[in-house]
């Protein structure tokens, strides 16, 4: 006879969703506050990561800072906020954390994924898991999920939008499953391929009325961008610049993401994800799990399309933080691998010792790859001049493209009357400002300046006021004075 479960509890086989639930799936539906062990393990990433918040002072390399001063700012910047890279979801998001601060938006990311967390363990509980509470680690402590997790970032969200969206599915609510997958759109585009996975689903269930939900996310987007523009056209052009971006570095071998699973999602959850993948293909129930697979199926195939330097298609330069959104899945399969090896021990003393291997190792393993930010030698460097800049000239506006330098002087980054973005447009309007020269942001990634170090020192309106070396780096301010 055909088995149809995942786990066993005392030689007894759990019962599928459908059937009489096991009290795991009780305790998942309405008394996981009562779970102890749930809260110590929302409780270790909770501590985990606030050491981590605590000590950090930095942000998360290349967009984070940038993101933040455009949460913070929204208002000031929102005509810039209609370009693509902005992404509509988190930028309004943020927008309320970011105006306590840096720290206390941190520690509202972190709220977030605790509450993706407890929504991924609901999953695991409706799916009869047995030992379903261990996908809170088995997710939470996910190296490159986890390092995420407290930045002002578009990653966490988008994975919070998705379990919600399954969540749904497994409780019969389609309507809201499509509407919320739908709404993924505003924070990872790319992942549009998972609601239009639970648009084929309720096609085939010929759920007529609820398929236009499906438009949801795009059309909210597109609305945005007219109500802020005044023209229904800017999201279609602001697409069409950002598809034919090119990759500021080589972009990554096709095999890139697979070759790098355990640095993505960890060494236990690869192994035991495995595990499970063969559990679940033994138990023949494929199709339970067909969406969690599909899912992160899509997410590596379109990814790999996109950042993959051998079609060179878009500027995605394939990182690896693309792939976490899709961290809850593997953390789902992962317990039913995990629940497998505790079942095949038998004796409670062994249980109990594998248990403490288990969670020993991957918090060993989180904890080891993963660091608190803090800045780097070189930013710290652009703080220290900015700080003297805006001390001795504190009238003058300062042109640079390091959003470092806004944060410091706690401006928004999209321009204005004592920041602005240093291109040649910016010292036509400012014939007397100061500009902070650095080798890294002076030419940025997607577009260009035409302003070189060299052209800058032989300006004669130009007086250098300030410079590092730091290695082969060379970090100037200059005083600019061309008036007549």
């Amino acid at each position: 006879m055909q088995s149809n479960e995942i786990g066993r509890r005392d030689g007894k086989v759990v019962n599928p969703p459908g059937r009489t639930q096991s009290r795991v799936g009780l305790a998942g539906s309405n008394h996981w506050l009562r779970n102890p062990l749930l809260i110590f393990f929302l409780g270790a990433v909770a501590a985990i990561e606030s050491v981590w918040i605590l000590r950090s002072d930095g942000f998360y390399p290349v967009d984070e800072c940038a993101h933040f001063l455009y949460s913070r700012f929204v208002l000031g910047a929102l005509p810039a906020t209609v370009q693509t890279w902005h992404r509509p979801g988190r930028l309004w998001l943020f927008a309320l954390p970011a105006q306590l601060g840096h720290t206390f938006t941190m520690f509202f990311c972190l709220a977030l994924f605790l509450c993706l967390l407890l929504v991924t363990y609901r999953i695991a509980a409706l799916l009869n898991i047995r030992h379903a509470v261990w996908v809170v680690i088995l997710t939470g402590l996910q190296p490159i999920l986890f390092d995420i997790s407290y930045a002002c970032l578009s990653e966490t969200p988008a994975a919070l939008v998705l379990a919600l969206s399954y969540w749904c599915h497994l409780r019969g609510k389609h309507g809201w499953s499509l509407a919320v997958a739908s709404a993924v759109f505003l924070f990872r585009f790319e992942m549009y391929a998972f609601a239009l996975l639970m648009f084929f689903l309720s096609l085939r269930r010929r759920e007529w009325r609820i398929l236009p939900l499906v438009l949801l996310g795009p059309l909210l987007w597109i609305g945005s961008s007219a109500v802020i523009s005044g023209d229904v056209m800017t999201f279609f052009r602001e697409w069409s610049k950002f598809s034919h971006l090119g990759k500021y570095i080589p972009g990554i071998p096709v095999m890139y993401y697979a070759e790098n699973l355990d640095t993505i999602f960890g060494i236990a959850q690869v192994i035991f994800f495995a595990a499970g993948v063969i559990v679940i293909i033994r138990a023949k129930r494929t199709a339970q799990f067909g969406i969690p697979f599909c899912a992160l199926a899509l997410n590596i195939v379109v990814n790999t399309l996109a950042g993959a330097e051998v079609f060179h298609w878009t500027g995605s330069v394939g990182e690896l933080r693309y792939i976490a959104v899709v961290a809850p899945f593997v953390g789902i399969v992962s317990v039913v691998g995990l629940s497998e090896a505790f079942d095949r021990v038998k004796p409670s003393w062994g249980q109990l010792a594998l248990s403490v291997l288990v969670f020993g190792a991957i918090v060993f393993n989180c904890t080891l790859t993963t660091h608190p930010r803090r800045w780097a030698n070189y930013e710290k460097i652009v703080i220290t001049m900015t700080g003297a800049l805006r001390a001795e000239y504190p009238d003058v506006t300062v042109l640079s493209n390091n959003c470092i330098a806004a944060y410091v002087m706690d401006v928004p980054p999209s321009g204005g009357p004592h920041f602005e973005k240093l291109d040649e447009g910016m010292l036509a309007k400012y014939p007397r400002c100061l500009i902070l020269w650095d080798p890294y942001t002076s030419n940025p990634r997607f577009f260009e300046t035409h302003l070189t170090k060299e052209k800058l020192l032989h300006d004669p309106t130009m007086v250098v006021v300030d410079r590092y070396a730091y290695w082969d780096a060379e970090y100037i301010a200059f005083l600019r004075n061309a008036l007549p």
